[in-house]
């Protein structure tokens, strides 16, 4: 980030003060997150309820298709590994739309439209959002911090932006455009608290089709002992181009059990 350069000698002089001081305290805030990432618990034991719902807008010309589903399900981790369990409920419910499907093709399916989408790789993001916010920090730009109150506690605020030729290689693929704004609450120690990420870009493939694309994404984080999780997830996203247009809203909670299921 290029401070404005002012011809004026004194505002100069404060904003080269400023300017110089700020990869000291950005350094600082890094610092802090990266102990507290550090010394969370990836493999940690957990119970938890995850209830999670989707909803799917797509048009095609002048054909549009809105589907959406819900679904709640358990995790817990321990030391045989990760387990789900699903519910009767739930069982039931997919096998009740999965035969009502081979009756009827339009048969709406809500509760298997939900566990098809949230798979594993999905709800993942809620288990170990470690890498993830890590990730998020080696390719963002440091703007500023900000000291501010979050669930009625003294917390700060951290404000970044991950330019294009900052995604990997694999990311900018096809991509021309791409800019994102990218803030994470953190409490005193630098543990995180919450994020919230919003971008949108262009490209093109095969030099012909052109695309477009957005998502807001915000997260909330809970500890469990030292293991940092995401308790509730909003993702908001879309995309458009050839005559197509997608929108899709995914929301998921993760609430501790005090016991293993």
């Amino acid at each position: 980030m290029q401070p404005h350069l002012s011809f004026i000698a004194r505002a100069t002089l404060i904003v080269s003060s400023l300017f110089c001081c700020a990869p000291f305290t950005y350094a600082n805030v890094l610092d802090d997150v990266k102990q507290a990432l550090a010394h969370s618990q990836p493999s940690a034991p957990f119970s938890a309820k995850v209830n999670a719902s989707i909803k799917t807008l797509n048009k095609e010309d002048d054909d549009q298709k809105t589907t959406e589903g819900s679904a709640y399900f358990f995790i817990e981790q321990g030391p045989s590994g990760l387990a789900i369990r699903y519910t009767p409920e739930l069982l039931a419910s997919i096998e009740k739309e999965t035969q009502a499907k081979k009756q009827n093709a339009q048969t709406p399916t809500p509760t298997t439209q939900a566990m098809n989408r949230f798979n594993y790789t999905e709800f993942n993001i809620l288990l170990n959002p470690v890498k993830d916010i890590e990730d998020d920090l080696h390719k963002a730009n440091f703007i500023k911090e900000e000291t501010t109150i979050y669930d009625g506690k003294a917390a700060r605020l951290l404000h970044f932006k991950i330019p294009l030729e900052k995604l990997s290689e694999e990311e900018r693929k096809n991509l021309k455009k791409y800019d994102t704004d990218y803030q994470l609450w953190i409490d005193e120690q630098g543990t995180p608290l919450a994020s919230h990420a919003t971008g949108k870009g262009s490209g093109r493939v095969a030099l012909v089709i052109g695309f477009e694309f957005h998502f807001d994404v915000r997260k909330t984080y809970i500890k469990s002992g030292e293991r940092l999780l995401v308790s509730n997830l909003e993702s908001t996203s879309g995309s458009s181009g050839a005559g197509m247009n997608n929108n899709e809203d995914i929301k998921a909670t993760l609430t501790l059990l005090n016991q293993a299921f």
